[in-house]
């Protein structure tokens, strides 16, 4: 019988979303039926879960690439497996729970704080320094992250937010200005490698017009990818690192990574790599 599975993202009509589009086509090719929904088009009754109106059927699995709410949860009841599996897709996706709970001898950790937007500026700048990273707990694509260089800068964030939102505030790394690493890992392996480089940001994201080339998979970023991988259980993501002086920096990781920057730069089809791996979870032909 043909292997089945959901692709859940925020909207149905997302299929030319790289990503999407990326692991659909690939799906194809190993003669996947995947079928793509929203969590924005579905809803949960009594009777099951919906999208668009029409009761959809269990399939072999599902690949999360939407993170938040309990729809999505429902959702993930359809499959047999889960990629990334639920329990640790929703506590990674929590930026301080990554901090807590992941280490590995091969990288730093920055310093950081993490608490409401009334905390004392001045105690922060004494701790983690000037200027120092604010960052939203389950932000992405650079979305709510900040560098705060003054008072000024603090008070002006938090105008913009409702008072019991969640921060982490963190040192931030000089020697990283404007770029990082980014790093695909498939079950603790590191398939692909880029560095991404912003000409005018702090932050090198690709989402917000970084420039991206390939770097080398050294042997401390497996034993990294290692690492995370046996304290998540994470079957795949996108491992941030930050430039340090002498070993890297843990910046964060990526639950529900995009593809279009790895790919490019390194030439390698993580897509296709990722549905060869679920298919080889089902022994499916």
């Amino acid at each position: 019988m043909k292997l089945s599975g959901y692709l859940i993202e925020k909207y149905n009509n997302m299929g030319n979303a790289y990503t999407c589009r990326r692991l659909l086509q690939e799906a194809q090719k190993q003669n996947i039926d995947i079928k793509l929904i929203g969590v924005y088009d579905s809803s949960v009754t009594q009777d099951g879960c919906y999208n668009n109106g029409v009761l959809l059927s269990a399939r072999d699995f599902v690949i999360n690439r939407y993170k938040f709410g309990k729809i999505k949860d429902n959702l993930n009841k359809l499959g047999k497996k889960s990629y990334n599996a639920l329990n640790s897709l929703n506590l990674y996706i929590n930026k301080l729970e990554q901090l807590k709970n992941i280490e590995s001898q091969y990288f730093q950790k920055p310093k950081y704080i993490a608490g409401m937007s009334d905390l004392s500026f001045e105690m922060l700048a004494d701790i983690l320094k000037l200027p120092f990273v604010a960052k939203g707990l389950e932000s992405s694509m650079g979305q709510e992250v900040f560098l705060i260089k003054n008072k000024n800068d603090y008070d002006t964030l938090f105008q913009s937010f409702l008072p019991n939102k969640e921060w982490i505030f963190q040192e931030f790394i000089m020697s990283s200005e404007g770029r990082d690493m980014r790093l695909y890992c498939v079950r603790g392996e590191v398939i692909a490698g880029m560095e991404r480089i912003s000409n005018n940001d702090f932050r090198a994201n690709v989402a917000l017009g970084s420039s991206v080339h390939k770097i080398d998979i050294t042997r401390e970023f497996q034993a990294i990818a290692q690492d995370i991988y046996k304290q998540t259980g994470l079957d795949f993501i996108g491992l941030d690192l930050l430039f340090g002086k002498n070993e890297p920096y843990f910046c964060e990781i990526n639950v529900t990574a995009g593809m279009e920057g790895i790919e490019k730069a390194s030439g390698i089809n993580v897509a296709g790599i990722v549905i060869k791996t679920i298919k080889g979870d089902f022994n499916a032909d």
